[in-house]
């Protein structure tokens, strides 16, 4: 009997080959992978940062890009990896499959992110200019207007890297009616060779 049920359980167990998704998570954060975020064989790379307002049903309305500097995705690097970073906000993940970006299969995992922590550490950064984005009355931080805020991951399947991370966030003016307004930011590392912006 106990072969049996040592038998069943094992079973059970076999039905999903997706990894964990911490797991998928901690590999991308470690120093060396971090390291490599927006890195190229000739050194840094920089990024491109694809903001997009987002309607129902997340329906894109407007979308523009903007070049982010190899120091800006060094600072990004930092903040993913600090104590404080991804990884201390970071909450529901889940896995959801894989995907091609850039030509690299990645793991896909995604989550919600701690709206006080992040609201803190964005207004820390000079988040005034993603409620000035939002169309958030000005002279409101981030703490006062952040709702909502989601992360999408997309890490290589061979080697753990980051080759997109998006933001998501729903920010909200409490003197409006309207139902709050949804920003995502989309960051990818250049190739290298492609020249900045």
């Amino acid at each position: 009997m106990t072969i049996l049920l040592a038998s069943l359980l094992a079973f059970a167990g076999c039905g999903s080959s997706d990894p964990d998704p911490s797991t998928v998570l901690d590999r991308a954060l470690t120093r060396e992978n971090l390291a490599t975020f927006g890195n190229g064989p000739g050194g840094p790379v920089g990024g491109v940062v694809k903001v997009q307002a987002l309607g129902y049903e997340d329906r894109v309305l407007d979308e523009r890009r903007v070049g982010a500097s190899a120091s800006v995705l060094s600072d990004i690097r930092e903040a993913l990896g600090s104590d404080s970073g991804l990884r201390g906000l970071a909450d529901d993940i889940e896995y959801d499959g894989t995907e091609e970006v850039a030509g690299v299969e990645t793991d896909h995992i995604s989550g919600s992110l701690e709206v006080a922590g992040l609201a803190k550490a964005l207004d820390d950064a000079g988040g005034k200019e993603v409620t000035k984005i939002a169309g958030v009355e000005s002279g409101k931080g981030l703490e006062d207007s952040l709702a909502a805020a989601d992360f999408d991951l997309y890490a290589g399947e061979e080697d753990g890297t980051i080759r997109r991370l998006d933001l998501t966030l729903a920010l909200d003016d409490p003197g409006n009616a309207l139902p709050a307004t949804r920003i995502r930011f989309s960051l990818t590392p250049r190739q290298s060779g492609t020249p900045q912006t």
